[in-house]
C-alpha cells in the first residue's frame, strides 16, 4: 500500500494533492496542518469523502520538535514506513508577498519578513525531511518532492524582470539548493529529491487572504505582465488540473532526474 506525507494542505495545491490522491483506497495519505480545527477545507473534503485513507496530524514547519512528533504519528500509522514525501508548506504572507527590496518601510520590517520567510521556506524543509527521513529509509520509492516556484529560479526571473516578491523568490531559491543538497547526500542510498512547480494555479477558492487589494493591483497587474511576456504559453489553470499534473509526476519521477528543480510545462520552451 503506497504511502504519502503530504507536508502543509489545509488549502489549495496541498488540499487537491490530498485530494486526488486519497482517490485510490490503495494509497495512505497523512496530512499536517497548523491547526486541525482550523483546516475547514480539509475536514470537509474528509467527511464529503467518507475516506479511510486520510489522516490528519497536527505540526507546524517552523517548530521542528512538532515535525518529530508528526514523524512518529506517522509511522504508527503506516508501520514505520513511508514512500513519498511531498513539503508543500511555504510562507506567502499576503502582505510582504509581493515586496521588492526597496518597498519595506523600515530595515526591520524588511529582516523581520526575510526571517519569517527563511525559517518556512527553507528551514522547514530541512526539518521536514530529517524527521521524516527515517520512516523513508524503509519505504519501498524513497521520494521526496518539494513544492518549489518559478520565483525561486534564477533564469526565469531574470527572463521576467521580477524584482518583486524578494523574500518570498530568495527563500524559493534557496528551497532549491536544498533539494540539490539532500539529493546529492543520499543518492547512494537511490533517493529521488526533487523540487517542481505546481504552475501558476488559482487557488482562490480556498484562500484565507489575498495579495490583490486596489492597493497592491498595480504591482500584481506589473508582475503578470512580465510573466506574459516572457513567457507566452504561461496561464493560471485550476487547482485539480496541477494537482493531476504533479501526481503524474510523482509516479513518473526517479533517480535520474534527482536534485534539479522541475518548471511547469508552461515555463518550459
Amino acid at each position: 500500500m503506497p504511502s504519502f506525507a503530504v507536508i502543509g494542505a489545509s488549502r489549495g495545491v496541498g488540499l487537491e494533492l490530498v485530494r486526488q490522491l486519497s482517490a485510490s483506497a490503495a494509497n495512505t495519505v497523512i496530512v499536517t496542518v497548523r491547526n486541525k480545527e482550523k483546516s475547514t477545507h480539509l475536514n470537509e473534503l474528509v467527511q464529503a469523502s467518507k475516506s479511510k485513507n486520510i489522516h490528519i496530524v497536527e505540526a507546524n514547519v517552523a517548530d521542528h520538535h512538532a515535525l518529530e512528533r508528526a514523524a512518529a504519528e506517522a509511522a504508527q500509522i503506516t508501520g514505520g514506513s513511508l514512500d513519498v514525501l511531498v513539503h508543500n508548506a511555504a510562507r506567502m504572507e499576503a502582505e510582504n508577498m509581493i515586496k521588492g527590496f526597496l518597498d519595506y518601510d523600515t530595515p526591520e520590517k524588511l529582516d523581520a519578513e526575510f526571517l519569517a520567510s527563511f525559517k518556512v521556506n527553507v528551514l522547514g524543509v530541512v526539518h521536514t525531511v530529517n524527521a521524516f527521513l527515517p520512516l523513508l529509509r524503509r519505504g519501498t520509492t524513497k521520494k521526496i518532492i518539494i513544492i518549489g516556484s518559478e520565483g525561486g529560479d534564477c533564469g526565469l526571473v531574470w527572463k521576467m524582470r521580477l524584482s518583486n516578491a524578494a523574500a518570498y523568490g530568495t527563500t524559493k531559491a534557496a528551497e532549491n539548493m536544498v533539494a540539490t543538497k539532500y539529493a546529492a547526500e543520499l543518492e547512494s542510498e537511490g533517493f529521488t529529491v526533487v523540487s517542481v512547480s505546481p504552475g501558476m494555479v488559482d487557488v482562490s477558492g480556498t484562500a484565507t487572504s489575498s495579495v490583490v487589494s486596489p492597493e497592491t493591483m498595480p504591482t500584481v497587474t506589473k508582475i503578470m505582465n512580465g510573466i506574459f511576456a516572457a513567457f507566452p504559453k504561461a496561464a493560471m489553470i485550476t487547482p485539480e488540473e496541477s494537482g493531476r499534473r504533479l501526481v503524474s509526476f510523482f509516479d513518473s519521477v526517479g533517480p535520474a532526474e534527482s536534485g534539479v528543480f522541475r518548471p511547469s510545462m508552461e515555463y518550459l520552451d
